[in-house]
């Protein structure tokens, strides 16, 4: 559909509506759930940094997510998606937040191995894995990385949007 979302009416909604429905049948409303969300991991002391997470990368990551982020297809299909570049999540999603993406590397990757990084190594892999360009924040104002970042991503988390990384202000986006 050419990421047009299908009209409110349509066969499609009433289908994940009574899905979503089921899905939620006997869960209590008005508290968390168990398993929602990624576990909250603390930032290393004294931060993140991009250099081990660059290493970490290139020995637990890279076999499943290429060398450059581009992920791994089968047939037309990826199989182990890519981290950066303009098929990768874009900047509005969640996993551009460092914290986000930390509690998440931490708990499940290496694939089957989830558990094994300790936490400062997931937060700087995935510090490193959110120094590159990615598709543009579908939000963004006008093309303004800075009034973007200010009306959507200033108290998003830990997040290098619109920030220099290696000279270069991240956020412009990936055609």
């Amino acid at each position: 559909m050419n990421g047009k979302p299908p009209p409110a009416d349509s066969q499609v909604i009433s289908a994940l509506t009574a899905y979503s429905y089921w899905l939620a049948t006997g869960a209590p409303t008005g508290q968390e759930l168990p398993g929602r969300s990624y576990p909250e991991i603390p930032e290393p002391t004294g931060g993140f940094d991009l250099a081990k997470g660059k290493a970490i990368y290139a020995r637990q990551c890279s076999v499943c997510h290429g060398d450059e982020g581009e992920g791994q297809k089968a047939g037309g299909d990826y199989v182990f998606p890519p981290l950066w570049g303009k098929d990768s999540f874009n900047w509005g999603a969640g996993m551009h937040r460092i914290n986000t993406a930390a509690g998440f590397i931490k708990s499940n990757m290496p694939l089957g191995k989830g558990g094994t990084l300790s936490t400062d190594e997931a937060w700087h892999v995935a510090a490193y894995m959110n120094s590159h360009e990615r598709p543009k924040d579908p939000r963004m104002i006008a093309g303004s990385v800075e009034q973007t970042r200010l009306k959507f991503h200033a108290n998003d988390g830990v997040n290098l949007y619109g920030q220099k990384v290696n000279g270069v202000i991240v956020g412009q986006g990936t055609e």
